[in-house]
């Protein structure tokens, strides 16, 4: 499965920027994307999904937060 990478900006609007097959290229890319924005609110994400549209989705899903006293 490939690793999607999203812009996401301050109007939680996602765009596709680019997929790849491979996790070290992915994460090369999101680090130099981070490393490069200069725009405020503007985040950029990788995600493993089988196509775009699931990446998205999986993206957009509402996570239940952590419980109290839970570390990493």
């Amino acid at each position: 499965m490939p690793y999607h990478i999203f812009e996401i900006n301050p109007f939680k609007q996602y765009t596709l920027l680019n997929t790849f097959d491979s996790y070290r290229e992915s994460k090369d890319c999101v680090r130099k994307l981070r490393m490069e924005s200069n725009s405020s609110g503007t985040t950029y994400r990788m995600m493993f999904a089988a196509n775009s549209e699931l990446a998205l989705k999986l993206l957009k899903e509402k996570r239940e937060e952590r419980p109290m006293g839970e570390h990493d």
